[in-house]
């Protein structure tokens, strides 16, 4: 089995392969073998023999025939070449875009016909006569590279597409090959594709296709880009100049590039025109006319810009960034995502809104301006959808002295009393009502939960003495909301704060909340401005809670098919009545006594707002909303409030000391919410229902033990839980058959969230590998 004769054939050993190791061609023998063998199998491919007998001996044609049918065929078309992601705003106005490649796709009959005309003449004559492969060519290029040591090539429109496309999406090293096309081996497989590749799609899609992949200097691929970058137009409107010169920089980019060697340039733009000429698709007066044209190209290469660092709104777009890399609508897998982004082909329209984002801006600015140690971020959403639609900071895009990369309004920092309101909530739906009255002493020591040294206090060691909830949060007192977590429990506060969307909270590992931590309620555990601001929404809008989220759709930007994107989950994450109550309390801070009443509500309208101060100044709060937009608002120093307080810090032209939430962070809100609002009609807060109680507002977790693993599943995914199996099974009985439910966690009758996981503890023996429906 050893005799080379029993050896399947290889190109090389059919074709005369140059000598790996000198470089020098083989036996001029064997290199008529070559141009025997490529001239066989290119015109049976193409149709013009009968039979590859009737060039060369049976034999030849038997291992050349069958090495021609052992070829693959099947390129890698469903992966896109690389392409720009480009992102609008809501009003559908590009203000970012990223590529890898600058690459833009366009159809056909938005590329000039100039330029169409002038690559089949120059490129590929009998482009729309051959089958993906010139045999009249491959002969031509055969002889010479018989009696010559050069080397010529034959390579049609379709051939040089299967490079471009292989160069980018090559699945093995065999297929890179081709892409670079370095070996006769290499060539023939390249023939092969592109002749089936002529069978899958029609010569206008190939040309299309072509004229979006080829690379033109200048990091321009694609005949859209190099316009854009050589002309500052259209592939649709290429003058036959302009088409010529782009078409005569597919030999060699860096060759004729009319910025390094325009002589060159020139020349080969002249080249093309004749060659346009030659085939009847110029005139002679035209072609004068055309040669005597200057290159007319810009005075610099144009510049089509990528990456957030040259976008208008370079924070917003990097939230989107993240979006796109964090979120399974653009790939199951971290690593698929990248590649998506990388890709691009995408067109998303976001939730951006320039008013919001500029009115934002503007307030920051005016508040602490450039070069200022304190710095803000803000993040405004509106009710009811989750939509993103502004974010702000003072501080320039990049590196250095007054500059960052981070996005405040997406980290996350102790919010102070701002998480009253969530406490409120969670007694609402437990039944307290917010006229529940505590004697709101200071200091005070919980009995059951953990407390610092001395009990907690009121801001200023106040005696409030006995108020209601209303006047709790008009007036912030730490200690009536200490007593009323007592009532809650500190888990129902936290279970509450994941409902309303608050992702931030430790629940597992060696920092979770165990159940003790009172101070949960005083915002000891940290939180991002678009989480904040985002839960607030959910009092504005009846108790729908939505995923936070910047991008709202999007489209392929080839085709204008729709693609996936983040989904909002909008459903009632509490009932109306709870939230309604939290949101008509928000309003009791602007009341006299209360901790804006200097500040004063927004312009002729309704508005709710909560402010929050941390322990020894380290950061500064407010949360508000109005039916139309929820606004948080942070103040702190980015490199850290426990070692750098607000304790003095210079702000609207004034130095402030011992910085609360109501003295700079609100006037910044204020500022926001009153220029967002502009043209909007005032719409009312909504109104207290004290009636609300448990039976009105709460759900429970139902009782699933005893029943079938499918059962109880089904029942926990129509309550719209979320059901977990244990892996480790209980303890083996008599009373309990396989596959059926012994406990579950939390115990029936608690009170659910929207989605909260039930784990679910089986009988011994059980199967504990389960999948659940899709989309569940």
């Amino acid at each position: 089995m050893n005799d080379p004769r029993h050896e399947p054939a290889t190109l090389d050993s059919l074709l005369g392969e140059p000598d790996e190791d000198t470089g020098t061609k083989k036996p001029r023998g064997r290199r008529l073998g070559a141009f025997a063998g490529a001239v066989a199998i290119v015109a049976l491919a193409a149709g013009s023999l009968i039979a590859p007998a009737a060039t060369f001996a049976a034999g030849a044609a038997s291992s050349a025939l069958n090495y021609w049918e052992d070829l693959p065929t099947e390129l890698p078309l469903d992966v896109a070449l690389p392409q720009h992601t480009v992102l609008l705003d809501k009003n559908g106005k590009e203000f970012a875009r990223f590529y890898s490649e600058n690459r833009i796709d366009v159809k056909l009959e938005d590329i000039s016909e100039h330029f169409t005309q002038a690559l089949v003449a120059t490129e590929d004559v009998s482009f729309y006569e051959n089958g993906g492969a010139d045999v009249k060519g491959i002969t031509r290029a055969a002889v010479a590279n018989l009696i010559s040591d050069s080397t010529q090539g034959a390579s049609t429109i379709t051939q040089q597409l299967v490079q471009n496309i292989l160069l980018n999406n090559a699945r093995d090293e065999t297929e890179a090959a081709v892409g670079t096309g370095t070996s006769y081996n290499a060539k023939l497989r390249e023939i092969k594709y592109a002749v089936n590749l002529e069978k899958q799609l029609s010569k206008d899609e190939i040309l299309n296709s072509y004229a979006n992949t080829v690379y033109f200097g200048q990091g321009a691929y694609g005949v859209e880009a190099a316009s854009k970058i050589y002309f500052g137009t259209s592939a649709k409107d290429l003058t036959s100049g302009q088409a010529a010169l782009l078409v005569g920089l597919v030999k060699g980019p860096n060759i004729y590039d009319p910025y390094t060697a325009p002589e060159l340039a020139k020349n080969r733009r002249d080249t093309v025109l004749h060659r346009l000429a030659a085939v009847g698709d110029l005139t002679p007066a035209e072609l004068e006319a055309a040669v005597a044209e200057p290159l007319g190209i810009l005075p610099e290469p144009g510049k089509i810009r990528s990456g957030c660092d040259q976008s208008d709104y370079p924070f917003y777009c990097s939230l989107v960034r993240k979006e796109i890399l964090d979120d399974p609508a653009f790939g199951d897998t971290r690593e698929a995502r990248e590649d998506r982004l990388t890709r691009g082909g995408m067109t998303l329209t976001t939730a951006l809104d320039p008013k919001v984002m500029n009115s934002s801006q503007q307030a920051v600015d005016e508040a602490l301006g450039a070069g200022n140690r304190g710095a803000l971020g803000v993040a405004v959403v509106i009710p009811g959808t989750g939509k993103i639609v502004g974010i702000a900071q003072n501080r320039e895009w990049g590196a250095g002295d007054n500059a960052t990369e981070m996005v405040y309004a997406d980290q996350a920092f102790q919010p102070g009393s701002t998480m009253k309101p969530i406490a409120l909530a969670t007694a609402l739906e437990q039944g307290i009502p917010a006229t529940t009255r505590f004697n709101a002493v200071s200091p005070y020591v919980p009995a059951a939960l953990d407390f610092p040294d001395g009990g907690y206090i009121n801001y200023g060691g106040t005696d409030w003495g006995v108020i209601d909830a209303r006047g709790a949060i008009k007036v912030s007192s730490n200690t009536y909301f200490i007593q009323l977590v007592e009532r809650t429990g500190v888990l129902s506060v936290a279970d509450m704060s994941a409902r309303l969307g608050i992702t931030t909270l430790p629940r597992t590992g060696e920092r979770a909340i165990q159940g003790r931590e009172a101070s949960l309620v005083l915002g000891a555990y940290e939180v991002s401005p678009i989480e904040l601001a985002n839960a607030y929404a959910t009092f504005a809008a009846a108790g729908v809670e939505c995923t936070p989220h910047a991008i709202v759709s999007g489209i392929r930007t080839s085709s204008g098919e729709s693609i996936p994107t983040p989904d909002a989950d909008c459903h009632q994450a509490i009932a109306p009545a709870v939230a309604n109550t939290v949101g008509d309390a928000l309003k009791m801070p602007f009341t006299s006594g209360g901790t804006l009443e200097s500040l004063g509500g927004l312009a002729g309208r309704e508005s709710g707002a909560k402010t929050g101060t941390t322990n020894d100044y380290a950061a500064n709060w407010i949360a508000g909303i109005t039916p139309q937009y929820s606004t948080a608002v942070w103040l702190g120093d980015p490199r850290g409030g426990s070692q750098h307080p607000l304790t003095v810090l210079q702000a609207y032209g004034q130095t402030f000391y011992n910085l609360t939430g109501s003295e700079v962070a609100a006037p910044v809100w204020k500022s926001v919410m009153n220029g967002i609002h502009q043209g909007l009609p005032a719409k009312p807060m909504p109104k207290a229902d004290d009636a609300a109680t448990s039976s009105t507002t709460a759900s429970s977790i139902p009782d699933v033990r005893g029943m079938g693993t499918d059962e109880a599943v089904t029942l926990l995914l129509a309550n719209k839980l979320t059901p977990v199996i244990s892996e480790t099974t209980a303890k083996a009985s008599r009373l309990h058959p396989k596959d059926t439910v012994v406990s579950q966690t939390p115990a029936p009758g608690s009170t659910s969230g929207y989605r909260q996981e039930v784990v679910l503890t089986l009988s011994s023996g059980s199967t504990t590998a389960i999948t659940l429906p899709e989309g569940k």
